[in-house]
């Protein structure tokens, strides 16, 4: 049996917290379009099926929760955001929802079957810890599986609204930085896995892609402002009289991704699953 993880205190944990709690209201209407659009993918890598009991950590509005009850699962969901549960209840009031650290599940050993973590294990300050969580709670056999956004490179979801900054804005904004690094790659996904104790001939990682649907890239960059935390951050940071130039810049990165129905903009994530 892995050991129940602690919660260690962390400037990055009370940053991602404390803009959590602000974005919650907003967060399913803004970013949770995007983020929802990988449930379906997330929940097929966990080995979802009916009547298993599935639980959600960072469920955020409780959407993939949701998605799994339709699938005919048990579903529960946490979130260390007490606002986004209040969400997650009120949109979802048939389903279980209690606030909750990833790091620190209240739950027995091997009570679930499945585990997932949709992109929440890059706001995590010590991902392993939470991940050794999701293991000790999964029964033998369960799997878990999380989705992570690739690098601003290989994602041009994020990588329009990253590149505009850098060219137009100001990219030196000091943030609370992760005690544990950056997870925007496959081998840091895979390796998290195995040091939590996942079986290495069970493990998949891989990227998986989605079509986000904007109006302009001024709307892409609202969406981050209003539903997100880190980015949100960035972009309220810069300077009033930086901000024309950097929306121009990301106007102009955007078009090739422009059709007869407006912007689609290639998000792409990277999918992790293991068994235990």
């Amino acid at each position: 049996m892995v050991r129940r993880s602690e919660v260690i205190d962390h400037p990055f944990r009370n940053f991602e917290h404390a803009g959590w709690e602000q974005a919650a209201a907003a967060y399913a209407e803004t970013f949770g379009t995007v983020t929802s659009l990988f449930a379906p993918a997330l929940l097929d890598a966990a080995g979802l099926r009916e009547n298993m009991d599935l639980l959600e950590v960072a469920c955020g509005s409780g959407f993939v929760a949701a998605a799994a009850a339709a699938r005919g699962a048990r579903a529960t969901g946490v979130d260390f955001s007490a606002n986004m549960v209040a969400e997650a209840r009120k949109r979802y009031p048939a389903l279980r929802f209690q606030n909750a650290d990833a790091e620190e599940l209240p739950f027995p050993d091997a009570a679930f079957d499945c585990v997932v973590i949709n992109f929440g294990v890059h706001h995590f300050p010590f991902p392993q810890r939470a991940l050794c969580e999701a293991h000790r709670v999964l029964r033998a056999g369960g799997r878990a599986a999380f989705t992570v956004w690739a690098a601003p490179e290989q994602n041009a979801l994020h990588g329009i609204v990253t590149q505009a900054i850098r060219e137009a804005g100001d990219a030196g904004v000091a943030l609370p930085a992760s005690p544990s690094g950056t997870v925007t790659e496959t081998a840091t996904c895979r390796q998290l896995l195995l040091e939590a104790g996942f079986d290495s001939s069970t493990l998949q990682v891989g990227t998986t892609e989605a079509l986000v649907s904007v109006a302009s890239a001024r709307s892409l960059i609202d969406i981050f402002v209003t539903g997100a935390v880190r980015m949100a951050a960035v972009i309220k940071s810069q300077p009033r009289e930086k901000l024309p130039g950097i929306f121009a810049a990301a106007e102009k990165a955007a078009e090739r991704y422009r059709g007869k129905e407006g912007l689609r903009i290639p998000a792409t994530a990277i999918l992790a699953v293991g068994t235990k």
